[in-house]
């Protein structure tokens, strides 16, 4: 009886394969669930068909767009100003009456501040309703068609209200979550410049930058001004332009409608990740990284040629070994790090919570020995500063905001 129904099981497969039909769909349990059961199979079509479908929930109008690989793109009204997602759905039953409908990562449906769902509890469906609650919370949610003018008025309504967010927040946005970053080249993504924008409290504002050429690290200053009424963008313009590592700029933008910032030199990209992004990646995704003494300021190019380990433990670490292993005296001291930082001024703060040795010799005249071969470096990453922290070419460089050290990790 094997070869029968191999020859069978291989023609099912080859019909499927052939897009003929999806001979699996509606096997499922079919001994033991009626003809009348809810079917995953028949959602999909449903949801696949026409040009979208739309749901409002807790105080916002949600629309989804599903394709047959397995696609959905949601977006809201104008309600939410967060861009449209794009991810992944999923289908599975729960008994005959249940269709679970998850969306990965919760779509649009994320950013609300309570009640956000990822699976949908599907318990009738039709041409024009799907009736689900959610799993989470149990909350009605509807599913009704919606047509492509209907999406494309609600995303020209969403454009425009991003628009005039951005434009009334346009100062305060620079002057804070906007206000610092990294000037890269367009085609490398290597690094030209950290800048940072500043405002005093007549409201004069200026931009200051700090790039490294070989091994010094230079801070410059520049007045600036914002204009902030033009449609589609604010204008800072700097005075006087600047050149830096060989780029010119003369003006950055803000685009309202994009809500990132832009130069008028198509060479030159803005990065605005901030200091907490970096800080985000430190904490968890961190590997150890190893100071590079062939790429160092002057000051710190004569210190102990022993390895300067950023570790990956919990809790992070600056690790020495100042010892003398050909003479059998060497140790390891561990330098704890509690490390915060500041979006505002883009700076990241190390503070030495604790001193711990590992192996060979152990003792307070260890400890000092390390603290004092090591004391520039060590000053400079727990200084009240702080410190500019940035990737760039697969290296992470460590640069001062206020004097000439700087240093990098690979």
């Amino acid at each position: 009886m094997k070869q029968p129904i191999y020859i069978i099981l291989t023609l099912c497969l080859a019909l499927s394969s052939c897009g003929m039909t999806d001979v699996w769909k509606d096997w499922e349990n079919e001994g033991t669930m009626s003809e009348d059961r809810l079917r995953p199979s028949e959602v999909k079509a449903l949801l696949c068909s026409g040009d979208g479908w739309k749901m409002t929930y807790e105080g916002t109008t949600f629309f989804f767009q599903f394709t047959e690989g397995w696609n959905v793109t949601s977006d809201t009204d104008e309600t939410m100003l967060q861009s449209a997602v794009e991810t992944d759905y999923y289908l599975d039953y729960e008994g005959e009456d249940r269709v679970l409908l998850t969306i990965v990562g919760n779509g649009m449906l994320q950013y609300l501040s309570e009640n956000t769902e990822s699976t949908l509890v599907i318990t009738s469906y039709s041409d024009s309703e799907i009736r689900a609650t959610g799993q989470e919370n149990g909350l009605e949610m509807i599913l009704t068609p919606a047509t492509t003018a209907e999406m494309q008025q609600a995303q020209e309504a969403k454009r425009q209200a991003i628009i005039a967010y951005n434009k009334a927040q346009a100062v305060e946005l620079l002057a804070t979550s906007l206000s610092n970053g990294l000037l890269r080249n367009a085609s490398s993504s290597g690094v030209i410049a950290h800048y940072t924008f500043t405002r005093d409290d007549s409201n004069n504002w200026g931009i200051n930058i700090s790039y490294i050429e070989g091994t010094t690290l230079t801070h410059e200053s520049y007045t600036m001004s914002i204009d902030t009424e033009n449609d589609e963008h604010a204008v800072l313009s700097i005075d006087g332009g600047l050149t830096v590592n060989g780029a010119s700029i003369a003006t950055i933008y803000y685009g309202y409608e994009t809500g990132t910032l832009s130069t008028n030199n198509t060479g030159v990209t803005v990065d605005a990740s901030t200091s907490s992004d970096m800080l985000d990646m430190y904490n968890n995704s961190w590997s150890t990284h190893v100071v590079d003494r062939s790429s160092i300021c002057e000051a710190f190019s004569t210190l102990h040629s022993a390895q300067l380990e950023f570790d990956d433990r919990s809790p992070r670490n600056i690790v020495v070994c100042p010892g003398d292993s050909e003479a059998g005296s060497w140790w390891y001291v561990m330098f704890h790090i509690a490390a915060s930082a500041d979006d505002n001024t883009g700076r990241i703060y190390f503070t030495n919570t604790g001193i711990e040795l590992m192996f060979g010799n152990v003792g307070d005249n260890d400890i000092e020995a390390a603290q004092t071969t090591f004391k520039p470096l060590l000053d400079f990453c727990f200084s009240e500063d702080g410190f500019y922290m940035y990737e760039d070419s697969g290296y992470i460089y460590v640069v001062s905001p206020t004097s000439n050290l700087w240093f990098r990790m690979g």
